[in-house]
């Protein structure tokens, strides 16, 4: 190797010990400026456990598994192929409604007379 650039490879051993040095020195750095956050943290979860905030609402398989019908195998059938199922219909309120009638002819006006 040239004389200007240094070699790493003859000191890999001590490159690696500061390595390791300076993650142990930053790990109590850390624990040192830092470490009250476990104290706290620890004990918002014994009080989330003793208030029972978060409580565990188990649900069976079969709530939680919903069964999907296969998958058809012709491509002309991919797209939309769940949408004449009623189980995954997403319109909660019926297909987007349409007008009834306009105000005029509700109210028995001549077409002239509305702007």
């Amino acid at each position: 190797m040239t004389e200007d650039k240094p070699d790493f490879r003859a000191n890999s051993g001590a490159i690696l010990n500061e390595t390791i040095l300076k993650e142990l020195k930053s790990v109590a750095r850390w624990e040192r400026e830092w470490g009250f956050q476990l104290q706290k943290y620890r004990q918002l979860q014994k009080e989330t456990k003793r208030l029972n905030v978060f409580p565990d609402e188990a649900k069976s398989e079969e709530e939680i598994m919903v069964n999907h019908p296969k998958c058809p195998v012709t491509t002309s059938k991919q797209i939309g192929w769940l949408v004449n199922d009623p189980r995954f219909n997403l319109e909660k309120f019926g297909r987007q409604s349409k007008p009834i009638g306009s105000l005029d002819k509700k109210l028995g006006w001549p077409i002239e007379g509305c702007p």
